[in-house]
């Protein structure tokens, strides 16, 4: 018989929570682990709508490309992708009839070994984008609501900069360009935290504009 290889892949957008991800691999385990299916697990924070690139996801259909699983099993079709209904029949019709590879979305029921599994695919993907577009709509009329109401403080709060950082950075390494100042400005800083070059111009042009003014 022949072994069963299992590839679960779970994702989550950057704007959810990570435990989301966590929540998805456990159950995803627990079905292989019913079914006594050896695994092995991708995992990512990416959005899956409008094409964005998703390396991990990329990574896991080569190697079903080339045969190293027998299965590939999210939790729930959306994870897998919420991009047009036709690109996502395509991934799937590519995955099932082309590299031979049973897909399972554990959370729907969703089996490709199923007999009405093309029209349940087609059902499905629609309902994945329907999602997206839905969450969107529902994000935008949210934040008109709270317009009206006078409650909404606008989207990412603008970051906080060290002046301070900045201007010894310049004043020790007067030959730095602004790509290199934002280099040093965010070496072992958090992502959230460091910055760009063009950020560096626009605090440094203010700086010098109300150092102008205050000659004045």
């Amino acid at each position: 018989m022949e072994k069963i290889k299992v590839a679960i892949y779970a994702r989550c957008s950057t704007d959810e929570s990570r435990q989301d991800v966590e929540n998805q691999i456990n159950i995803c385990k627990r079905y292989c682990d019913s079914q006594e299916w050896a695994y092995q697990i991708f995992q990512e924070y990416e959005s899956a709508y409008k094409g964005n690139r998703r390396k991990v996801f990329e990574e896991a259909l080569e190697k079903i490309r080339l045969k190293e699983f027998n299965i590939l099993i999210v939790y729930m079709l959306d994870r897998f992708s919420r991009e047009t209904p036709t690109k996502t029949v395509s991934d799937l019709h590519r995955i099932v009839e082309e590299y031979k590879c049973r897909f399972i979305s554990v959370k729907e029921g969703i089996d490709s070994n199923n007999d009405m599994w093309q029209i349940i695919m087609m059902i499905f993907a629609y309902m994945a984008n329907n999602y997206s577009k839905m969450l969107g709509i529902r994000v935008k009329e949210g934040i008109r609501i709270k317009k009206e109401k006078g409650e909404y403080e606008g989207g990412r709060k603008p970051k906080v900069i060290d002046l301070e950082r900045l201007q010894q950075i310049k004043k020790q390494h007067p030959d730095f360009g602004l790509r290199k100042i934002a280099q040093e400005y965010s070496k072992d800083l958090p992502k959230k935290e460091k910055i760009s070059h063009v950020q560096v111009k626009r605090v440094l042009q203010k700086l010098s504009a109300n150092s102008k003014r205050k000659k004045c």
